[in-house]
């Protein structure tokens, strides 16, 4: 239902950005933060059916995207490195240069040597 939701959230976006003002225009820096701190409000109550309850306290915007793009980079190789970057609007260099720890950990160093001894 989720998938299917941010998927025609997307075929209906204007341009290549995730979020857009009421009249499709680039969103303010304030208007940003306004809506964020709403997303960050309906996480608390989904999380403890209350926003007086703060579950959710310290995430930013940043930690989200951060640890979107991790999660991206476990679903290797089903997701390549330059998919990745554009979807996070960054060059690939980049995306390895941050993400090397979850590549590494994704490898499987001793099975690739095996395999190529195994031919």
């Amino acid at each position: 239902m989720f998938n299917e939701f941010i998927s025609e959230y997307i075929k209906a976006l204007p341009g290549t950005n995730l979020f857009y003002s009421a009249n499709n225009e680039y969103m303010t820096a304030s208007a940003y933060n306004k809506m964020w701190s709403n997303i960050i409000s309906k996480m608390n109550v989904a999380a403890s059916g209350s926003n007086k309850i703060k579950i959710i306290t310290r995430l930013t915007a940043h930690i989200f995207r951060h640890n979107y793009c991790a999660n991206l980079c476990y679903q290797m190789p089903n997701i390549s490195i330059k998919r990745i970057a554009q979807l996070l609007g960054d060059s690939e260099e980049m995306v390895l240069e941050v993400y090397n720890h979850v590549l590494e950990q994704k490898e499987n160093v001793q099975e690739v040597v095996k395999n190529s001894i195994n031919f």
